[in-house]
């Protein structure tokens, strides 16, 4: 079991993450259209969940235009110095997480002589730096603790908030919200259940439901149909009282949503990967968070039950 920010991480959902966060086929992105591989234009492509973890599509520059798909295998087939050249592409455009190769060895401590090895491998020198864009035959060739240590540095990035470590006010909100006590302060296994689904299971008791909700990504729409149904409505007011919730919005959009629980605390999702977990976290840190939304012409909504 390891912690990131007092949030818990299983052995069983880090083998997910394992298995999730470097896809078995490689997506490459490409500015101009390749001779040596078949692509397809960016804009006709979809990406599930857990490739937009991976590639982070919203940080790739806006120059690629191309997408191809490629196996393991055949990557490992091609010569050294295109497997250079598609890399240094990647790096270029952004694609995904790309690390310092000093970065990486820090990270992994202590490194044998055949990970080093396969690090300098694949490193590409950018304007005097060495950089790594993690591919799928690499990510295989790295020993699992190895791995291990690559996807907690990743998670720790994704955590902005410290979840609450004080073990007897923890206990206080097991006991008094006993129906999501055992999602409090841990990571996930999958990518996809957002905020909003994160609100939803806080408010309902029925185990199969609650499941249902955090096996995806809650919509907008349903979102709100769901308050109703529990007769949560807006109210117009600064006081925020115990089992409110708490919506950020602008421009008509919802940004995000937390619950409140008891003694100044709320649960919270900060996104909709696996690396933000299901946090306890003090409620002065989650309105510092996002009072950004505040001071740029959004609003914070607070919603009760009547």
């Amino acid at each position: 079991m390891h912690k990131i920010k007092h949030n818990i991480i299983t052995e069983e959902v880090l083998k997910s993450w394992n298995q999730k966060f470097v896809p078995d086929l490689d997506y490459f992105y490409f500015e101009e259209r390749p001779s040596f591989l078949s692509v397809k234009e960016r804009t006709t492509v979809e990406l599930s969940l857990d490739l937009k973890t991976s590639y982070l599509p919203w940080n790739i520059s806006s120059k690629a235009s191309y997408i191809g798909t490629v196996s393991n295998d055949e990557f490992l087939g091609w010569e050294k110095a295109l497997q250079k050249s598609v890399l240094r592409e990647q790096i270029r455009l952004n694609r995904g997480y790309i690390f310092e190769l000093d970065e990486l060895r820090n990270v992994i401590g202590d490194i044998s002589v055949d990970v080093m090895n396969d690090l300098d491998s694949y490193s590409i020198n950018d304007n005097g730096k060495q950089l790594i864009t993690l591919q799928g035959a690499l990510w295989k060739a790295f020993p699992y603790h190895v791995r291990t240590s690559i996807l907690l540095y990743v998670a720790d990035m994704f955590v902005d908030l410290d979840s609450i470590s004080i073990s007897t006010d923890l206990n206080d909100v097991k006991s008094e919200y006993p129906t999501i006590a055992y999602l409090l302060n841990t990571f996930g296994k999958m990518n996809g259940p957002n905020c909003l689904g994160a609100v939803l299971a806080a408010l309902n008791e029925d185990e199969v439901n609650q499941d249902l909700i955090l096996s995806k990504w809650v919509l907008t729409p349903e979102f709100y149909e769901e308050l109703k149904k529990r007769d949560y409505m807006k109210f117009n007011t600064s006081s925020i009282q115990q089992n409110d919730v708490l919506i950020w919005g602008k421009d008509q959009n919802t940004l995000h949503s937390c619950f409140v629980l008891s003694n100044g605390l709320v649960f919270n999702k900060q996104g909709q990967t696996m690396f933000n977990p299901y946090q306890c976290v003090p409620l002065a840190d989650v309105l510092n968070n996002w009072k950004w939304v505040q001071t740029s012409g959004g609003q914070l909504s607070i919603y009760r039950k009547k």
